[in-house]
């Protein structure tokens, strides 16, 4: 009876716990009206243009709902460039990545810091290395002497059990203390202030993010190769094998 009672206490905690923890949903819906450019700022279209190509993708009509992604590479490798700021913020804002798949357990990364800028050119521009394995990952500056760490990047080895290479997100992080992420649903009152382009087929994407109000996606853009986005046959076969794990945990504890 004893340990009937206690088992029924733990039980009661972990739904407990269980309840505070809101599974994180895709809610993004997409594509969402522009704002007007301000006038001296490259509208967003430019710079998909500038880096696409000029008419290869719609920043009005191209917008992805993706937001989650994977690496796309065996060697889980992913390199975040950082394309253009134009936002008052620029010297404390953070570029950076999430992993978790509920609201009370994320974990976060930062890739670039206020020191990192962006350009016309590829000299110009601050980059990152990263390695993500199951539990660890690994940030390195990039390509160019531009990539300093500790003031444009957060060089380092991270560990943390969240860390999973085919299943991770993207934040902006404004000096005013405004958060935007990949999932609109993580957002204060579910605001879109992130929009994903790729170019064509490729693994190529373009984040672009909204630190204010005006909704003209450009205060920071942000190319990152190598990533795709994780098809949902694989989240279902996930779904299955946890349903049969399961099953067959019910079985054995009625055999029992």
């Amino acid at each position: 009876m004893e340990f009937k009672t206690a088992a029924a206490i733990v039980a009661g905690m972990l739904l407990s716990a269980t309840a505070h923890a809101v599974p994180i949903v895709n809610t993004n819906v997409r594509p969402v009206a522009l704002g007007a450019t301000a006038a001296g700022e490259q509208s967003l279209q430019t710079v998909l243009d500038n880096v696409f190509g000029a008419g290869a993708v719609s920043a009005a009509n191209d917008q992805s709902a993706a937001g989650l992604w994977g690496s796309a590479t065996s060697s889980a490798t992913t390199i975040p460039t950082l394309i253009i700021e134009q936002t008052s913020g620029a010297s404390s804002q953070k570029f950076g990545m999430w992993f978790g798949t509920d609201t009370s357990n994320i974990y976060t990364v930062d890739l670039f810091f206020g020191g990192a800028v962006g350009g016309s050119t590829t000299l110009q521009q601050s980059a990152v290395g990263i390695g993500i394995g199951n539990g660890q990952m690994i940030i390195s500056a990039g390509p160019t002497f531009q990539s300093q760490c500790g003031t444009q990047v957060n060089c380092g080895l991270f560990s943390n059990a969240l860390i999973n290479p085919t299943s991770f997100g993207f934040y902006f992080a404004t000096g005013a203390g405004k958060t935007a992420y990949s999932i609109d649903s993580m957002n204060l009152g579910g605001a879109t202030d992130f929009l994903a382009f790729q170019g064509g087929t490729s693994t190529n994407w373009i984040f672009a993010f909204e630190d204010g109000t005006d909704n003209d996606f450009q205060d920071m853009a942000v190319k990152v190769e190598s990533i795709t986005v994780p098809e949902p046959g694989s989240l279902a076969l996930l779904g299955l094998a946890l349903a049969g794990a399961v099953a067959v945990s019910r079985r054995k504890s009625r055999q029992d």
